[in-house]
């Protein structure tokens, strides 16, 4: 039954006016977070050098794909879970806590063993052992920001985001400045993560109530999460095979390159995951509730998606020595190469991830995940095939899983258009496609035209181009500029 708080949700609009307030609360915190976490990321590159960068990437690869089974793919069911039953939020995060406490250990230990398999030896243990530690803390947390997202609450994340940043260039970027290498800084990290866990745990129990455990609770919790748990397992599953094939294929620093490369899209795609982290929950309950909010909600975040996926890939295709120059030409100078291949992939991103949304939303996780399952097998079959092709061209064998992931990010956009529900795409979506376009090939006319003058100054001004064009030509509508002032009165002063 839905909470009387939500009575007025049942309005087509009311979703997405929920959806854009919690999207630009987080994109707000990240965007002012951005800044600290590059600075941090591009001490620590420069200082630990491209072959213990491109180690960090692995490790932390590796340790994502294990604690796929300390989440379990509660991170999806938690705060469906909760949207539903706001009454049960303390039972759930209990017995949430108590599942990833007890099976953290367990997965550490298979970790460990199958690296030593693979023949990684004593230097790589000890980090992975780091940063199991780190991941550990960051999934507590985690537990307690679904119970949030469940709330359809967005305040929280946003201070546990631009919080942890603040804290983590505090001590990281001491402990580098004062000769501190790989291991000290994931020492350092594991501190600012432990104490953003000590300030999420006092405010969520202060909203939740009492927090218990049911048994019960737990095998629901893992009934409902084991589709996510397929879905998460394909998308961490390929990242593991690109490492593997890249640590053994190609150079130490060709992983490096293509780990700041990596990092750089990551930063890239953050409006992205703002708008997924705020999507999910709302429409777990429309689609329960109001099937014609669901479709108009998706809609809109489309076409939200569509006005911000062309400047930021293009920018990256345009432009990327802006991103490398902040971790070092010098030593990172190849990694061009891979941002300006990844820019494909960043642009279907974009689309994929709303997508993916609605469909999981609709309970398509079967039929998701087994198309994830298809890009999995696309790495295992050209990785092996491309990454020493460029190696021994370029002498950079990112490149191969560049492409590759570029070819799977393809499919797993023409899978989400046929899955989604009906009625989601229309005119009103292709027009706002067309006009982006247009401001687009605009925007890519101006830095043909300033090409010899510092990408500093064209950037900028490609950027102000698109969006002159899009205003001129009514890409965004008084609508979308309206409700984007209102929400900025609400929510940025507070």
């Amino acid at each position: 039954m839905a909470e009387p708080g939500h009575a007025a949700t049942t309005h087509p609009h009311s979703g997405q006016r929920v959806v854009f307030r919690n999207t630009l609360r987080i994109f707000v915190t990240q965007a002012a977070g951005m800044p600290l976490s590059m600075v941090v990321t591009a001490v620590m590159a420069r200082h630990i050098g491209a072959q213990d960068f491109g180690l960090l990437y692995l490790v932390n690869t590796f340790s994502a794909f294990g604690f796929l089974a300390v989440d379990w793919g509660m991170s999806g069911a938690v705060p469906a879970m909760v949207a539903k039953e706001h009454s049960r939020g303390g039972e759930i995060l209990g017995s949430t806590l108590v599942w990833r406490m007890a099976s953290s250990m367990t997965v550490y230990l298979i970790l460990a063993t199958a690296c030593l398999a693979l023949g990684y030896q004593r230097e790589f243990q000890i980090v992975l052992a780091l940063a199991v530690l780190n991941s550990t803390i960051n999934i507590t947390t985690g537990a307690h920001l679904d119970i949030f997202r469940g709330f359809e609450k967005t305040d929280i994340i946003g201070f546990s985001t631009l919080g942890g940043q603040v804290g983590r260039a505090f001590i990281v970027l001491p402990t580098l400045l004062l000769g501190g290498k790989l291991r000290a800084v994931l020492l350092a990290e594991a501190v600012c993560s432990g104490t953003v866990l000590a300030v999420v745990w006092r405010t969520v129990r202060a909203n939740v109530g009492k927090v218990t455990f049911r048994f019960e609770t737990v095998k629901s919790l893992l009934v409902q999460g084991t589709p996510f748990l397929f879905f998460g397992l394909a998308m961490a599953l390929q990242p593991n095979v690109d490492g593997v094939f890249l640590s053994k294929l190609a150079s130490a620093e060709a992983v490096g390159w293509f780990a700041a490369a990596r990092r750089l899209i990551g930063v890239l795609v953050f409006p992205a995951n703002a708008l997924l982290v705020a999507l999910y929950p709302t429409l777990c309950r429309l689609h329960s509730e109001d099937l014609d909010g669901f479709r108009h909600t998706t809609t809109s975040a489309l076409r939200l998606t569509t006005v911000l996926v062309v400047p930021v890939a293009l920018g990256c295709a345009l432009f990327p020595d802006i991103g490398i120059r902040i971790f070092s030409r010098e030593s990172y100078g190849p990694a061009e190469n891979d941002l300006r291949v990844l820019s494909l992939f960043l642009f279907l991103v974009y689309f994929t991830m709303p997508l993916g949304i609605c469909v999981l939303a609709a309970g398509r996780q079967r039929a998701w995940a087994t198309i994830q399952f298809g890009c999995v097998l696309i790495s295992a079959v050209l990785d092996p095939v491309l990454v020493p092709y460029f190696q021994n061209r370029t002498g950079n064998g990112g490149l191969g899983v560049c492409v590759t992931t570029a070819i799977s990010e393809t499919l797993m956009l023409i899978a989400g258009l046929s899955l989604i529900p009906r009625g989601i795409l229309g005119r009103a979506l292709g027009r706002q496609a067309l006009l982006g376009l247009v401001a687009g090939a605009a925007m890519c006319g101006v830095a043909r035209l300033l090409m010899g003058v510092t990408s500093f100054v064209v950037a900028p001004l490609s950027v102000a181009v698109y969006v002159g064009c899009l205003v001129a030509t009514g890409g965004i509508d008084k609508e979308q500029v309206q409700t984007l002032r209102s929400m900025l009165r609400r929510n940025v002063p507070g």
